[in-house]
């Protein structure tokens, strides 16, 4: 009997409790005691996120496009459905904080490469002393890391780009990504003094809504929805609120035919097709859509063409009429990364 009343005093506690949890507790009540403008940067948390989705969901498109093609240039095979390369990239991260955990774990968790494939340059490597135990290179040296990688993905603030170019001493081949939503892709260009990069200008639609209502999920359970990695695909600025343009989609088909000129210049455009377009032949690339417009009006061949993707990417004139034609395939290609776990996700009644 005592058991019983005990357990219904304490039933009723708790419901007290659900009901007056913040009463005449401040510290608690963050957002009511906030003023209108602080409310108002509220905003902000959502937008960070989105921004984090886009990052994710880009690296792991380029990076699993690039071992795929890896693959086929080395061995001239094209890769069964649901079979992991052999021949992949080395990926390197400058910065080991936030957003460098988040790509790789999602790189790791879509299957488009391991922990050995990656290594990380930070100053603070006892933070990730977790990935190390997995088999991740931890440096404390970026040129070295730039060197030893295929691509680099640059993860720090824009004020440490001056460093970076000090530090780095950059080389033509030398392929970058930098993730500064901050700086525009030509600003970023000029601080490193580098033109190898693949940058996407990030724009807002003020009128379209949010890809999440509340940002509190993990990235690995947001990219395991279809619709969230429909609108997070470039161009998508009628239904997206944060968005890309084409010049990604383009700058990335330039680094794939790139990357494949590197291995096989004979078989490139064949090989880059077969992989992209399987058998659509009626959206074949050909060699004049590779013909870079001003000065000697060439046809990029060889790799060192296309070296400086900023400055060639907006010349190619016959390649940006093909875009939109290409778009609608390409966009089923890049949902292909994410598809085998879009089953796994179930939607949540209530928190947890």
């Amino acid at each position: 009997k005592q058991w019983y009343q005990r357990r219904v005093r304490g039933i009723a506690m708790v419901r007290t409790a659900e009901e007056d949890i913040t009463n005449g507790l401040p510290s608690l009540m963050v957002k009511q005691h906030l003023t209108e403008s602080e409310r108002a940067l509220f905003f902000l948390e959502k937008r960070s996120f989105e921004l984090l989705l886009h990052a994710c969901a880009q690296s792991v498109y380029l990076v699993g496009m690039l071992n795929e093609l890896n693959q086929v240039g080395t061995t001239g095979e094209l890769l069964p459905s649901g079979v992991a390369p052999k021949h992949r990239l080395e990926v390197g991260f400058i910065g080991g904080g936030r957003l460098t955990k988040h790509i790789i774990s999602t790189l790791i968790h879509h299957g488009v490469c391991t922990y050995q494939d990656i290594a990380v340059s930070t100053f603070q490597p006892e933070k990730l002393a977790s990935l190390t135990k997995k088999g991740t290179r931890v440096y404390c040296d970026n040129r070295l890391l730039v060197e030893e990688s295929n691509i680099v993905f640059v993860c720090v603030q824009s004020n440490q780009l001056t460093v970076l170019k000090r530090e780095l001493n950059l080389q033509p081949r030398d392929f970058l990504v930098p993730f500064l939503s901050t700086l525009t892709r030509e600003a970023v260009t000029t601080r490193l003094g580098h033109g190898n990069i693949l940058k996407t200008d990030y724009h807002f639609n003020e009128d379209a809504a949010y890809l999440l209502d509340e940002p509190y999920q993990t990235v690995a359970l947001s990219l395991q929805q279809e619709e969230t990695v429909k609108r997070i695909f470039p161009n998508n600025e009628e239904r997206s609120y944060v968005y890309s343009d084409h010049g990604w989609l383009r700058d990335c088909i330039l680094i794939f035919y790139r990357h494949l000129l590197r291995i096989r210049p004979s078989m490139a455009l064949y090989n880059l097709n077969r992989v992209l377009f399987g058998s659509r032949t009626e959206l074949y690339l050909e060699d004049r859509d590779f013909r870079v417009f001003g000065g000697m009006n060439d046809i990029a061949v060889h790799e060192d063409q296309l070296a400086d993707l900023v400055d060639v990417g907006g010349r190619m004139n016959h390649i940006n009429e093909k875009m939109e034609r290409l778009t609608g395939h390409l966009k089923e290609q890049f949902l292909g990364f994410f598809k085998s776990k879009f089953s796994e996700f179930t939607i949540l009644s209530e928190p947890t």
